[in-house]
């Protein structure tokens, strides 16, 4: 009886092991690994597009009312072009004056670069602060550094919490707008300096109480290079583990 059971013990391991090799053989096919590459390209796919389409359902009624706002801005436009662009010869037929309408080009560059696009950027701006501004946050700061020089933008990095990880970790920017001037000077603040503001970070860890605004999501930050603004400062350097002297 003990033979017969021996016996059955090693049918068993023996049915077990060409089985496990089956499957390993199975695993290492090229049919297999093809299976589950497209497997996950349609995972991944998929997941693209239930991005995509959510951006869509969120575009999709912004673009309907740009739509809508575009000929009761092209109208102007068009009028101020045919008052100034167009003369009278003698026999009183309006003709193009090509002097004028180069003028009228480069007077709308001249409008749209230095009025136009700054004042769209500070409703955007006014929009954003007003949708995600957070006001006496606590967070911990560090390694306040200029980036771009030039624009006198300089950069933040900390963390929610101690200690900082991964997941809770974060950057901000800080750059003279037009949006945080304007904020700056309503709030009794002065001009708004990117320098001074960017100065009261240590360049150690250190917990301050901040106001920013600006989406927080890691993928436009670093897939698009867009980062919160942060417009006030006011730090203590940490002398211990989550403590503060």
């Amino acid at each position: 009886m003990s033979d017969l059971g021996d016996e059955i013990e090693k049918l068993k391991k023996k049915i077990d092991a060409r089985a496990y090799q089956d499957r390993k053989e199975e695993a290492g096919s090229w049919t297999h690994r093809t299976r589950e590459d497209l497997s996950a390209l349609q995972s991944f796919l998929a997941a693209i597009g239930g991005f995509l389409r959510g951006l869509w359902e969120i575009v999709l009624p912004a673009g309907r009312r740009i739509a809508r706002v575009t000929p009761w801005l092209w109208r102007p436009v068009r009028a101020l072009w045919n008052r100034l662009v167009y003369i009278e010869d003698e026999y009183k037929n309006r003709r193009l004056s090509k002097r004028r309408a180069a003028g009228f080009v480069v007077a709308s560059f001249v409008f749209a670069w230095f009025i136009l696009i700054p004042l769209l950027e500070f409703v955007f701006d006014v929009g954003l602060y007003l949708a995600t501004v957070k006001h006496d946050e606590v967070v911990y700061l560090t390694n306040s550094q200029e980036i771009i020089p030039e624009d006198n933008v300089h950069s933040v990095q900390g963390c929610y919490e101690l200690p900082c990880t991964d997941e809770n970790s974060f950057y901000f920017r800080i750059r003279a707008t037009l949006f945080n001037e304007v904020w700056s000077l309503v709030h009794g603040r002065g001009l708004f300096f990117p320098d001074y503001v960017a100065a009261s970070v240590p360049l150690s860890i250190s917990q301050c109480t901040i106001t920013s605004y600006g989406l927080r999501l890691k993928l436009i930050m670093r897939g698009i290079d867009i980062y919160p603004d942060l417009l006030k400062t006011e730090c203590t350097p940490m002398t211990g583990e989550g403590s503060t002297e």
